[in-house]
């Protein structure tokens, strides 16, 4: 069910600072482990020569290892920052989420109740940040709806305020 017409603001996805924070984190920590492993692999135990041709191949092997753990989550983090997106429309507000599939939530705006912004110090200074949305409908329902790590959230919320 897609609702690409309706869509009055672009899409809302989640900050390139963010996005790039997380693939530096898994670089700096798999590249660590690796160097962990490489520095205790060549601490220079009085080892037989035949051993280091060992040592070698299981350095290689790491190596390799390595490399294709760094695409796979690369990769992984990438698509989920791209598949996660959210679309204002004049009554609604529209989730999609999902990497092989695709799952999407709509929530009318006449069952939001309260909507907060929340800032960490690196967001201010970066300008991202959450928007949460508390809802409610009839027969007591209640949820919240958090927006994730967004660019520029105040824009987000006074466009959701001025919506609903």
């Amino acid at each position: 069910m897609t609702r690409e017409h309706e869509h009055n603001v672009e899409p809302i996805r989640g900050s390139i600072f963010v996005l790039t924070l997380k693939l530096a984190l898994i670089l700096f920590i798999i590249d660590s482990l690796y160097s962990l492993i490489f520095y205790l692999l060549n601490l220079g135990f009085g080892i037989p020569f035949d051993f280091h041709h060992h040592i070698s191949v299981m350095l290689f092997i790491t190596q390799i290892g390595k490399i294709i753990l760094e695409i796979f989550l690369i990769t992984y983090v990438i698509l989920q920052w791209a598949n996660n997106t959210y679309f204002l429309t004049d009554k609604h507000l529209i989730q999609r989420t999902g990497i092989l599939s695709t799952e999407e939530d709509v929530f009318h705006f006449e069952n939001i109740r309260s909507i907060t912004t929340h800032q960490s110090l690196l967001g201010k200074i970066f300008n991202y940040g959450d928007v949460i949305l508390k809802t409610s409908a009839s027969g007591g329902y209640q949820g919240e709806v958090t927006l994730t790590g967004i660019s520029n959230p105040y824009k987000y919320e006074n466009a959701l305020k001025k919506s609903f």
